[in-house]
């Protein structure tokens, strides 16, 4: 349709969210078997979207939503038309109305639900407390051969509430590391699990000393530090305790629908730190920051010799007055704050320590999910949705009841919101619960086997988004607040004990890797492992349960079950059918373990990320209007590819125990030239930019993750290798140069983070100071790390349709097979992007969707670590030349 509906961004208030859910059954709506769509865009919201504190301008999420509006644009002039653009009132009950009244001559029917857009949380104050932390550290040194040092649990302790973070220096280390921590820390007890680890030693990954473990401990029990290089490769342990205080939040039943945060301030700046510990003992916040900065000038390496000694391997945080850390999902139990210093100083600090529970207001929560899923239900019925108040209908809605001669209402208020109204035309349906909600819109002919899940615990109005593309699918639209069992609280379990466990590679956070194990588990109670752990320190067993007691398997289990079960008890589950997901909410409010999960045989998954609500509704409306928004790209006929490291021969092994021979740069080519495609591939970062800037419709990077922190390219010319002087040609795959190995020539081409071979580097604040308008290209990566980090967002931000590739690392050619499965059914047989890749998850990584033993203990998954993810939706059909641009209409 020719219009555009634009809100005026409000970040103090819902009342732009309420005018949007209300412009949504006039611009997203089935007339018999067409579609009608028009796009709603925020106006005015200068968050930025610079990710790594540099001081050019990276944009701000206007920008974003720019590129989209350009994009709308463009698409109707090429069809002779101009969208005509309504800017939606501010006052959502005015706004409904006057939106009812101008796209409706008449309507028998309206929907109706209740202006939420007034109603706030609850914030108590826990408690405030001003307090002087003695610091105290406690210091021991041991040698490599010392006879304390207890197997792989090193160097054992029993820690008491004193201390609170540890410290473990490992020097004069003559191996790399990478495969094994050269420093670690375990819980032995209780918790019976590695919880921080230092991958390489400094200065680079060689001989050096390892000193940037720190993590805070978070329980009493038994603690060890210890390294998994061998006695012979390092000389001495240093390891320091940091004295603290400890401070228990207790969260009852009835408030655990909260938000927990901590603040702490100090009068002079500071080291101290403050952690939240969930009741089970495991650290929940905060996130150790994802980026390590500072970033470099473009094609700038980051490490080897530059600097000798590398700043962006070790988390030293600056000196503070103030900081915070935050649960959006806590679950009920007695949690802990601590503080604690940083680093190992002497003297005394006083800081004051404030806890907060924002307890979500349940009419806020019922008022927003009635309201997302009435804007769905009147897309169905292509009918105005109008608002009341809880207790009365406003003079606005009774008039367009006049206006457009409605005679009945279908009245959504879950949790009886709206009980007190009277004066309702005649209730066709009064929708009072969760279930009836989602009968109703299930009974729709349109409804599609569809869940859309959303959050309001970031305080923000993602469900107006969410409801968005729940109408284009005819789908529910739920709140993971509401599930039993606290899913995504074991999401953000699941991502912190990863990024915690993880290590920084070029500054980056490569995320750790959940312990597994290649058979079922016995179950052990804290008696018989404290039992057997005596034992063995004893000398008297050598027996013990798999370290971390496959965590992988029965957290991930926990989270799918969590969702599966609640998904179920509404009857959503369809047996024999398969189910299509989409989370809309920002990463750190429902992290990326929850869609990971939900993909395999069973379902299949993806995640609309963002930083506001306008940033989501960008990304929604790119990618329900990508079928004509594609036609805007010049060269959407064209695709494009970085092979900087790949498979061309070699082999993997599938969990069905099949071998098969991985010629990745090969596969790609053809899947991407495929319905007379013009495949454009490119090794150089300078004609790889001139190709995205200039439009293609599907780009693939394989090759260095560099932790998360850019892209890889061949070199155009550099010292670092046997020919100098050289200057490197393109092509359309990577290629080995100091061996003068030629494009085409079979065989893995692999580059390594050392001479000769270095690759090129482009961390993503370059990528995202020199991409344009990627108009809606469709990103596939393979690269280790890379979801978890700020790359795909970059991609996002400049309009791309989606992004698909790995949170976690995982060995070639494994994770390559699988990709090229998933393009080869993407691009060749038009399958949608989530269904094409979750048919194949079981063949080399866990599915949690049916618990096959075939795939939880099968060869390929007990060597892939990674998370695969898919940003966009997963319904989404990748363009094919053979399509034809839709035409406008004016209605």
């Amino acid at each position: 349709m020719t219009k555009t509906f634009i809100i005026d961004n409000d970040p103090d208030s819902n009342n732009d969210e309420y005018g949007y859910l209300a412009s949504i059954p006039a611009c997203n709506y089935l007339e018999g078997s067409d579609r009608y769509l028009a796009p709603i865009v925020y106006e005015g919201d200068d968050t930025s979207t610079n990710y790594f504190d540099t001081e050019d301008y990276r944009g701000v999420v206007d920008d974003t939503t720019g590129y989209l509006l350009e994009d709308w644009n463009d698409y109707l002039i090429s069809h002779g038309d101009n969208a005509n653009e309504y800017i939606v009132p501010a006052d959502p009950i005015e706004a409904a109305a006057e939106i009812a009244t101008n796209n409706w001559v008449s309507s028998d029917l309206a929907v109706v639900a209740v202006d939420g857009s007034d109603y706030e949380d609850e914030v108590k104050q826990v408690f405030q407390k001003t307090k002087t932390l003695k610091r105290t550290t406690d210091v021991t040194e041991i040698y490599s051969d010392d006879p304390k040092l207890a197997g792989e649990f090193g160097y054992p302790m029993l820690i008491f509430p004193k201390w609170c973070a540890l410290k473990v220096d490992v020097f004069d280390i003559t191996a790399s590391g990478g495969d094994s921590n050269s420093a670690q820390v375990t819980q032995v007890f209780p918790q019976f699990m590695d919880q921080g680890g230092d991958w390489w030693p400094v200065p680079y990954d060689g001989a050096g000393d390892s000193t940037d473990l720190y993590y805070p401990l978070t329980q009493w029990g038994i603690w060890s530090a210890s390294s998994q290089l061998t006695s012979t490769s390092w000389d001495t342990m240093r390891i320091s305790k940091l004295a603290g205080h400890r401070y228990k939040i207790r969260i009852g039943d009835a408030d655990a629908d909260s938000v927990l945060k901590v603040s702490l301030e100090t009068d002079t700046e500071s080291d101290l730190q403050v952690f939240l510990v969930d009741p089970q003992g495991r650290i929940r916040a905060p996130d150790i920051p994802q980026w390590n900065g500072p970033v470099l000038d473009i094609h700038q390496w980051y490490g080897y010799h530059n600097p000798p000694v590398n700043p962006w391997r070790a988390w030293e945080p600056e000196d503070h007055l103030d900081c915070s850390a935050e649960v959006l999902h806590p679950e009920s139990g007695k949690w802990t704050a601590i503080v604690v210093p940083r680093y190992d100083d002497q003297g005394s600090t006083k800081y004051t320590i404030t806890a907060e529970l924002r307890k979500i207001n349940p009419k806020r929560a019922d008022a927003a999910v009635s309201a997302a899923n009435a804007a769905v239900i009147a897309s169905q019925e292509h009918a105005p949705l109008l608002y009341v108040t809880e207790d009365s209908v406003p003079s606005e809605t009774q008039s367009a009841f006049t206006a457009l001669g409605v005679t009945k209402v279908i009245f959504g208020e879950r949790g009886g919101i709206g009980s007190g109204v009277s004066g309702l035309p005649t209730l066709e349906a009064d929708l009072t619960t969760m279930q009836e909600i989602i009968d109703y819109i299930k009974d729709y002919s349109s409804s599609e086997n569809y869940i859309t899940i959303t959050s309001i615990k970031s305080g923000d109005g993602y469900f107006a988004p969410a409801a968005m593309l729940a109408a284009y699918h005819g789908s529910p639209v739920l709140r993971i607040g509401d599930a039993p069992g606290n899913p995504a609280g074991v999401a953000d379990r699941i991502e912190s004990w990863r990024l915690w466990m993880g290590d920084y590679y070029h500054g980056a956070r490569a995320p750790g890797h959940l312990p597994r194990h290649d058979e079922p588990i016995e179950d052990m109670s804290q008696l018989q492992l404290a039992i057997k752990l005596l034992q063995f320190f004893l000398d008297r067993t050598d027996e013990y349960p798999p370290l971390g007691w496959d965590a992988h398997q029965r957290w991930f289990e926990e989270l799918y079950d969590g969702i599966q079960g609640w998904i179920d008890g509404f009857g959503l589950d369809i047996q024999g059918e398969i189910e299509g997901y989409c989370f809309v909410a920002p990463r750190k409010d429902i992290y990326i373990p929850a869609h990971f999960v939900m993909m395999g045989n069973n379902s299949y998954a993806g995640h609309i990320p963002g930083l506001t609500p306008a940033y989501v509704s960008a990304g929604v409306v790119r990618n329900i209007l990508y079928p004509a928004l594609i036609f805007v790209n010049q060269n959407r006929d064209i695709t494009t590819s970085m092979f900087m490291c790949f498979p061309d021969g070699g082999s993997t092994t599938t969990n069905d125990r099949t071998p098969h021979n991985v010629y990745s740069s090969r596969e790609c080519k053809k899947a991407f030239s495929s319905h007379g495609r013009t495949f454009d591939g490119h090794a150089l970062w300078v004609a790889h930019l001139e190709r995205m800037n200039d439009g293609a419709s599907a780009f693939y990077y394989s090759g260095h993750g560099t932790g998360g922190s850019g892209q890889s390219a061949q070199y155009l010319q550099t010292n670092n290798c046997n020919y100098p002087s050289q200057i490197w040609w393109d092509a359309w795959r990577g290629y080995s140069y100091d061996s003068w190995r030629m494009p085409r020539k079979n065989g893995r081409v692999w580059y390594n983070p050392e001479p000769p071979e270095l690759y090129d580097i482009i961390h993503y604040d370059h990528v995202d100071g020199n991409y344009d308008n990627l108009g809606s290209c469709a990103v596939f990566y393979t690269s280790c790390s890379t979801a978890d980090a700020f790359g795909p967002l970059v991609f996002l931000d400049h309009g791309a349709v989606f992004w698909a590739g790995s949170a976690g690392s995982g060995p070639v050619p494994g994770p390559d097979f699988l990709a090229d499965q998933f393009i080869k059914d993407t691009m060749i047989y038009g399958e949608p992007i989530g269904q094409a890749f979750a048919k194949y998850v079981w063949l080399s990584y866990r599915d949690f969707t049916t618990d096959d033993p075939t795939a939880m203990y099968g060869i390929s998954s007990m060597d892939q670590e990674g998370l695969e993810c898919i940003y966009g939706d997963p319904n989404l059909i990748i363009y094919s030349p053979d399509w034809t641009s839709p035409i406008p209409v004016d209605v």
